[in-house]
């Protein structure tokens, strides 16, 4: 004991945020020009360095391309990061891609040990091994350090999964950090099993087979195909998801799974999916092999299972064999389905989808840059066939995205231009609930509430399953003065999409603000990851209740994110059809002390 005693003496462990940051391709920087790689990497790491001690780092090591910091503050650590990748950003805003530095960072938190005259742990191993997965540019933490820090800075956290760490026995649970919060509202991300029972699903769901349907492998040598397989399953969910007799688990939701070997029946379990549908694509010129396989969860026995080796040009008639098969395999009645199916325009070109695939990847990264590029997709898709009503109604979706996060300087020709072009895709194409979804979220924000409902009926009629139809028809509904039908509808798309993102509990609470159901409200807001967003709902709401230190305390974070916040503004971008229903809401804010 005694012996024991003087080891951990000697090694004393202490609980320390740690981080690494590395500068991306630094090798390939040096062999192009050592000197001016070394000269310009160095007085960034020197400028890096000196601000990581201002928010009370304790440098551990530089070297040539990173260095590696230790904290007492959880939150020191990613708000240096995040600090450190603002900069580099705006040092490199002038300079070509080849010229530009950029870091990856790692934060994780745990024990850490002096010996022989190094920090050493486990601890220490994760928090580099994290850093190696953030994109070029970005930050990764831990789960550790995302619990500490998910409710206090403002920051998005996208959820990347447990992932498999270079000699670390056990996956480890990862987030990536966003600069800015409005990207990832609507990002999946995993969340507790919702407490309900099995005869409370079956009231909301019905006794409906429920399916999964996980990203297919992409077996070709090019990682760059990954867009036609991903873009492959996405349509093959889109087509199961119009059959009224089937509940189908969102996109969202399946591709947390992507590149994940995940046994069959913990998928059904976190899914809630009775049957899984799996499966690879190869692509090689104009040939396409697909295997396809439907398996029961419970037991992982395949129900069925083919291989196609067919013309890519064959892949829609492929595609409608497939849903025929699976649907047929569970027995499912298809009403008229089957036929509205054949129905939705498919291109005259190949190359025409193979764009509108590459567009879809980027723009489920909500993001400003990958917008820009989606659009750009769509446009040379349109270039190619101009009455194209799913590249329209993609354009329609930029344009959208511009006017809801902020990303153009003129957002409400943005919404004009999503409207035009929302409106075109569902004349062409009257079969297809994406540009009716489309056309219900911009005509809510232009005010026209009644073509919002109905543009929002139509969407669910022909694609029942689509749960961020649902959730933005929900908000719809709220703003309407429909607030109880919105939860019914939100509680629905929540076991749609078990990974639901946080857009979802947002336009929840929002529901049970408009109710005056205000402990419902914080409840519900207090589970999103990101929660910046929901900072006006939960000043608004803790000032109805008398508790004014936390409505002073939201309201703090309200104008930490938005410092130039205008109560009129609000008042005037609030798309309620009932004057009171604004009101309520300003009146809150106003209580908790914003102006």
């Amino acid at each position: 004991m005694a012996e024991e005693h003087r080891h951990q003496i000697k090694h004393p462990r202490r609980l320390r945020a740690i981080l690494f940051a590395d500068v991306v391709g630094y090798s390939r920087m040096m062999s192009v020009d050592e000197m001016d790689t070394s000269i310009r990497v160095g007085k960034l790491i020197r400028k890096f360095v000196k601000l990581g001690k201002s928010f009370h780092g304790e440098l551990v090591q530089t070297r040539g391309d990173g260095f590696f910091f230790l904290f007492d503050s959880v939150i020191d650590a990613v708000r240096l990061a995040a600090e450190v990748q603002r900069l580099a950003d705006k040092e490199s805003a002038t300079l070509t891609p080849e010229k530009q530095i950029k870091f990856r960072i790692g934060v994780h938190m745990g024990d850490v040990m002096w010996v022989t005259n190094q920090y050493v742990g486990d601890s220490v191993n994760i928090a580099a091994r994290i850093e190696t997965h953030a994109n070029d540019g970005g930050v990764c933490i831990s789960g550790a350090v995302y619990q500490q820090v998910k409710h206090k800075l403002n920051l998005g956290f996208e959820y990347m999964g447990p992932l498999e760490l270079r000699n670390i026995p056990d996956p480890v649970e990862v987030y990536q950090v966003k600069l800015t919060t409005k990207e990832v509202l609507m990002s999946a991300s995993p969340r507790p099993k919702l407490p309900i029972t099995e005869k409370a699903v079956d009231q909301i769901l019905g006794e409906k087979p429920t399916i999964a349907v996980l990203p297919f492998s992409n077996l070709g040598d090019d990682d760059a195909e990954d867009y036609f397989a991903d873009g492959v399953t996405e349509d093959l969910i889109t087509n199961l998801s119009r059959f009224h007799a089937l509940a189908v688990i969102s996109r969202n939701s399946t591709f947390v799974y992507k590149r994940r070997q995940v046994p069959l029946k913990q998928v059904g379990r976190e899914l809630g999916a009775k049957y899984v549908v799996s499966g690879s694509i190869r692509r090689a010129g104009r040939r396409l092999r697909i295997t396809v396989e439907l398996a029961e969860s419970a037991t992982s026995i395949p129900v069925w299972r083919e291989r196609y080796n067919k013309e890519i040009e064959d892949i829609f008639d492929l595609q409608d064999e497939i849903t025929d098969v699976i649907s047929s395999a569970i027995a499912v009645q298809t009403q008229s389905a089957d036929k509205t199916l054949r129905q939705i325009q498919v291109p005259a070109l190949i190359e025409t989808y193979a764009l509108v695939l590459q567009g879809q990847q980027k723009i489920f990264k909500y993001n400003r840059e990958q917008n820009i590029q989606a659009r750009k997709m769509y446009q040379a898709a349109l270039e190619s066939q101009s009455d194209y009503s799913r590249a329209i109604a993609a354009l329609s979706r930029t344009h959208n995205l511009d006017w809801r996060y902020s990303w153009t300087k003129h957002p409400e020709l943005a919404l004009e231009k999503a409207y035009e072009l929302a409106h075109e895709s569902v004349i062409i194409d009257p079969s297809d609930a994406r540009g009716y979804g489309e056309l219900g979220f911009v005509s809510l924000y232009k005010k026209q509430h009644d073509e919002c409902l109905s543009a929002f009926e139509t969407a669910l009629k022909l694609n029942p399953n689509d749960t961020d139809i649902m959730s933005n028809m929900a908000d719809a509904l709220g703003h309407c003065g429909r607030s109880e039908e919105a939860i019914e509808l939100l509680n629905r798309a929540l076991l749609l999409n078990p990974f639901y993102p946080d857009q979802y509990l947002w336009y929840l609470g929002g529901a049970y603000f408009n109710l005056k159901r205000y402990e419902n409200c914080i409840r519900t807001l207090m589970r999103m990851n990101s929660p910046t967003e929901g900072q006006r709902l939960l000043a608004a709401s803790c000032a109805y209740l008398g508790n004014m230190e936390e409505a002073h305390l939201h309201a703090s974070k309200v104008l930490e994110a938005y410092p130039n916040f205008n109560l009129e503004y609000w008042r005037n971008v609030q798309p309620d059809r009932n004057p009171e229903d604004t009101e309520h809401f300003v009146h809150g804010l106003r209580l908790a002390g914003l102006t």
